[in-house]
């Protein structure tokens, strides 16, 4: 359908008027024009303007619908947007209805809110929602004021935020933080436990997307979300399983298999649990947390908490756990309705040595495993000599730190490009420097050095960069004569992780993916074999316990439509974030406005003289005088969302 007029970014066009025909060059109309498969959109409103698509939508029944959106959700806490908000909405009604009459007066007085509401207001819905109405005032008042029958088939309106938005699960971030604001942890955690229980864990281990989309990163630095998040579930005095009081396994509906109580296993079943459903887990291990049990040291997570988070939260909802039970010995696919487990193969570096027994040569992965199980065990494992590790991610980082607090010599990492476009967490980084690794940046791995069955040595060779240093696609070269050896007891590959795919191999009408490593799955997360569901790290490759859980959630949703006979929904809340995304909606440019300088919050760390020699954990959490003060700097930056479209949505999807 043609776009008919509309106001972006403070420009109106209007293909009605050859003046106005140019659209503005901010936006990407094209992401924009049709909802779920044919259905057109036929009017989109969002904080940086409005689109009429359908020349036969009344434009005042859209905004409308907008400010309805924008009541409901004002906080309240300040008075231009508590009362703006209602009132403009109560106006916009009366001019809607069977009269649709306003007087001039009126019209000015939603004019002059709508101005002191986006001077004044504390946050970004008070901030931003009046600018498509602002607009429209100011160059389409006759189409504003003229009421037309039409009425779209259907809507679905969003509120959101930068933070939110970059969250795979979608967590409500500024809503837990104004809890923490109120001193109120027990409703900032349960807005966490909407989406999963792991709120401690992930507060301590998540890859914080969120924070590179803060919006206060423009000002001092983004908020500390993720050390938020942790202190929600830490300040409760207990851990989150107590919130659940225990029950009994429903006995109404069909049972639930979940193979893995990782992530997003733990998630999925969480998720039916909840919905009624009685859930097996069936786990090889002998306890429950998948790859941040075995892959996440004890000095980030500690396992204690990890385990009151996954196996004693599903059993108090009335799931089982059932431990150590194999693939293919203690039961089968046939038996399994939603597969989640991790990629728990580690990948060595490629030398002829890879498939034999060389002592002191080892993936990270195992590396890692057997830590773990020694640490549990109160036996921590010593090592003499000195330790290099090979890739410089998370999964190294957690190696290297961990190798520290273990061996009595030298550790180092090698890694072929600069520090500055490692993958690691910056804060990984830096830790590992305070306790004492050293880096060899611009460097690669060419040979093991090995004596009677054990290594010795690392023969790596230096590096240039042909091209721009600051891109992972320049070329790089061998320095010709800059070869060296790195003498040492102990290599780890930690250069990536992958499937099992072994466990999987003869599964009946189970399809694997990309490069054998991967369960295929479609958009449901369903894989070739009709009822059985796959999500996590099997299914998308090795990524983050808030991406695991994410899946997990999806997929619980998915089974759950399954077993009720149901087709599958179609996901608006996903299309709206792709529209998002793909139409670039917060990628405007436009300044914070000016707020009180306040520095983010410097954690309580164990000095690095007192962590190298054990296990203790090295972030102590934020008292309760900082969490307040850190989500003070919370800006909420709430943006309201609102697609009318020509059909009933869902029923057009493709």
């Amino acid at each position: 359908m043609k776009t008919c007029y509309g106001f972006w970014d403070g420009e109106p066009f209007d293909l009605r008027n050859a003046s106005l025909e140019e659209l503005p060059a901010t936006l990407n109309i094209e992401e924009l024009e049709f909802f779920d498969g044919s259905n057109p959109v036929d009017a989109f409103v969002s904080h940086r303007g409005f689109i009429i698509f359908n020349p036969e939508v009344s434009l005042i029944k859209v905004l409308r619908d907008y400010w309805e959106k924008a009541s409901e959700n004002s906080c309240g806490k300040c008075t231009p947007c508590r009362n703006g908000t209602a009132l403009v909405y109560d106006l916009l009604k009366k001019a809607s209805g069977d009269k649709h009459s306003l007087s001039e007066k009126d019209w000015k007085l939603i004019e002059e809110v709508c101005t002191l509401m986006v001077e004044s207001s504390f946050c970004g819905v008070g901030q931003t929602v009046p600018v498509s109405l602002i607009g429209a005032l100011k160059f389409f008042p006759e189409d504003l004021k003229k009421n037309v029958a039409y009425t779209s088939a259907d809507q679905y309106s969003v509120v959101t935020a930068p933070c939110i938005e970059a969250c795979p699960a979608k967590v409500n971030i500024p809503r837990y933080i104004d809890y923490i604001k109120e001193s109120r942890s027990d409703l900032a955690t349960g807005v966490l436990l909407r989406n999963y229980p792991l709120v401690g864990s992930c507060g301590r281990v998540c890859v914080h997307f969120c924070e590179s989309a803060c919006r206060r990163r423009k000002l001092e630095g983004p908020v500390d979300i993720k050390n938020l998040k942790r202190y929600a579930a830490d300040s409760l005095g207990e851990s989150v399983d107590h919130l659940f009081k225990p029950r009994r396994s429903p006995q109404n509906k069909p049972k639930v298999a979940v193979i893995g109580a990782g992530g997003a296993g733990i998630t999925c079943a969480y998720h039916l649990l909840l919905a009624g459903y009685p859930v097996d887990i069936i786990e090889s291990k002998d306890r429950a947390g998948g790859m941040a049990l075995t892959g996440i040291p004890q000095y980030r997570l500690p396992k204690d908490l990890l385990s009151s988070e996954t196996s004693k939260v599903i059993e108090n909802l009335g799931g089982r756990v059932l431990f150590e039970r194999e693939f293919g010995k203690d039961f089968s696919i046939d038996e399994a309705i939603f597969l989640g487990v991790g990629c728990a193969k580690g990948t060595k570096l490629g030398f002829p040595e890879d498939e034999g027994k060389i002592v002191g040569y080892t993936d990270g992965i195992d590396f890692l495993r057997q830590v773990e199980k020694s640490v549990s065990k109160e036996r921590p494992l010593h090592y003499e000599g000195d330790t290099v590790i090979v890739g410089c991610g998370n999964v190294a980082m957690d190696c290297c730190r961990t190798a520290v607090r273990i061996s009595s010599g030298k550790v180092s990492v090698v890694y072929r490009r600069t520090e500055q476009l490692s993958p690691a967490d910056p804060v990984e980084l830096h830790e590992a420097h305070q306790e004492g690794v050293s880096f060899h940046w611009l460097t690669a791995q060419k040979q093991l050095v090995i004596e009677n069955g054990k290594v010795t040595g690392l023969l790596c060779c230096k590096l240039k960069v042909e091209g721009d240093p600051n891109s992972r696609k320049s070329k790089l070269t061998e320095i010709e004569g800059s070869e060296f050896v790195i003498p040492c007891s102990r290599v780890i590959a930690a250069i990536g992780q992958k499937l099992e795919k072994e466990l999987f191999v003869g599964a009946d009408k189970l399809e694997l993916g990309k490069r054998d490593s991967i369960i295929a799955v479609n958009e449901n997360l369903e894989t070739s074999r009709k009822g059985v569901f796959a999500g996590g790290d099997c299914a998308v490759g090795p990524r983050s316990l808030i991406e695991a859980m994410a899946q997990g959630e999806k997929a619980a949703q998915r089974i759950q439509e399954y077993l009720e006979g149901e087709k599958f929904s179609f996901d608006k809340r996903q299309r709206v974030s792709d529209m998002i995304k793909s139409a670039g909606l917060f990628d405007d440019a436009a300044e914070c406005k000016p707020v009180i300088s306040t520095s983010r919050t410097v954690i309580p760390e164990l000095e690095p003289l007192n962590r190298t020699d054990n296990f203790e954990e090295v972030e102590l959490g934020l008292t309760d005088d900082q969490a307040k003060e850190e989500a003070e700097r919370c800006m909420r930056c709430y943006r309201v969302l609102l697609v009318e479209t020509a059909n009933p949505i869902g029923k057009t999807a493709k």
